[in-house]
């Protein structure tokens, strides 16, 4: 460091998000010089699989996440099941998407209400605590509806005891339980509907612009167009039409790049419409929270249309298993974006197992955005400090899984 020249450190607190890490921006002359994120995605929980026997597995990965624990059992259940080679039961399929769509509504709902809405706080000038307040009363509702359904159906909204090798645990009677859930469904589209307008006034803040995606990413989903979660099949997007992936190994060339999985892949993959002002663009972080408000809407759309379809079903709902070794590959659209899940089995006990994360996939872009957008504020004249809350921001739109505990150090060189 030359003569006249001064260095500090700052530690900032980074709430509302998930998970342990780190990050450090180091600044010269207000030019990023440096920015590391470290995000422990898995903590080598692959490990503690290995030597397990088959058809323990589906409960054992519930212990991955506490906000998603339905996507990673239902991915592992259906790895052992093409593993084994056997084929859930229709009425088990169904139950589990319908899982999987309150899982979707739930995991959304913490990021918005709780998490990432407050920001509106910042970005729009609102009122601080008028704004908390509804955001708070709202997220409770709409995940006290989540979870009084996932209690109803999988024997709890926590720690799933449902989905196992070969279909179901046991099959959830709900018929009775429709009317109410249909005019709880009324109250929660209300704060909906209030959040999908705070989300689209958030292209009137003057940081707007700052979220811009300057080039778009490969673009990974297993979703269907019919908005299925486990469709089966994982699809890439690199700028002009949509293309599976054959093998896996495609994929690992992939993370070699910037890829992003989750409601933007998604929304991309169904022509989902939403309405933006004209001239805005379509591809500004920002949007992903109108995304996930919009998923949550037809996600309630689904489950309720599932749930008719289930409350007078009965039938066959596991299946045993036909073969004692083999490999499976399952891809199950989480809310964060696809979750991959490979297995081994030899003898029905799990010789190998491999879990990919959408924090993962979405971990090299996260990273390239998080430095673009400090030294975008940073080129506009913005100070430190602002700078720093743009990427609190863009970290908490992207939800990945990271910690309430983490901080971002500031190494700043004047």
């Amino acid at each position: 460091m030359g003569r006249g020249s001064m260095s500090f450190k700052q530690a900032h607190p980074l709430t509302r998000v998930e998970g342990a890490s780190e990050v450090i921006v180091k600044i010269h002359k207000r030019k990023v010089q440096e920015l590391e994120l470290n995000l422990p995605v898995l903590r080598k929980f692959e490990t503690l699989l290995r030597g397990k026997r088959a058809h323990i597995i589906p409960s054992l990965v519930t212990k991955v996440c506490g906000v998603c624990p339905f996507s990673h059992q239902i991915a592992a259940s259906i790895a052992l099941e093409k593993a084994l080679n056997v084929e859930a039961p229709p009425l088990a399929s169904s139950v589990r998407r319908l899982i999987l769509s309150l899982e979707h509504i739930r995991s959304h709902s913490y990021n918005l209400f709780l998490m990432g809405l407050q920001d509106a706080t910042r970005l729009l000038g609102m009122d601080e605590k008028l704004l908390d307040y509804r955001l708070l009363r709202s997220g409770l509702n709409v995940i006290r509806f989540a979870d009084r359904l996932l209690s109803l159906i999988a024997g709890g909204p926590i720690s799933p005891g449902i989905s196992t090798v070969g279909g179901l645990l046991n099959m959830p009677i709900v018929g009775s339980s429709i009317n109410d859930l249909e005019r709880e469904v009324k109250k929660v589209l209300e704060d909906m509907n209030w959040a999908l307008n705070i989300s689209k006034n958030l292209s009137k803040s003057k940081y707007y612009e700052m979220f811009n995606l300057e080039r778009t990413p490969a673009l990974i989903t297993s979703f269907g167009r019919d908005m299925d979660p486990i469709n089966g099949t994982l699809k890439v997007y690199e700028g002009t039409s949509w293309r599976e992936l054959e093998v896996l190994e495609e994929l690992k060339d992939l993370l070699t790049r910037d890829i992003l999985t989750g409601p933007l892949a998604r929304q991309t993959l169904i022509s989902l419409h939403y309405s933006l002002e004209e001239g805005l663009p379509i591809y500004n972080l920002l949007n992903l929270y109108m995304l996930r408000i919009l998923e949550i809407i037809n996600a309630l759309s689904y489950s309720m249309n599932l749930l008719r379809t289930l409350k007078d079903l009965e039938g066959l709902y596991r299946k045993t298993p036909q073969k004692k070794s083999g490999f499976g590959r399952c891809f199950v659209e989480a809310p964060r974006g696809t979750l991959i899940y490979e297995c081994e089995v030899e003898e029905e006990v799990v010789k190998s197992i491999k879990i990919i994360t959408p924090t993962e996939l979405n971990l090299s872009f996260l990273k390239a955005f998080s430095r673009n957008i400090v030294e975008r504020a940073l080129e506009k004249g913005l100070p430190v400090k602002e700078a720093v809350e743009n990427l609190k921001t863009a970290i908490r739109v992207f939800d990945p899984c990271i910690s309430c505990a983490t901080h971002i150090t500031v190494v700043n060189e004047d």
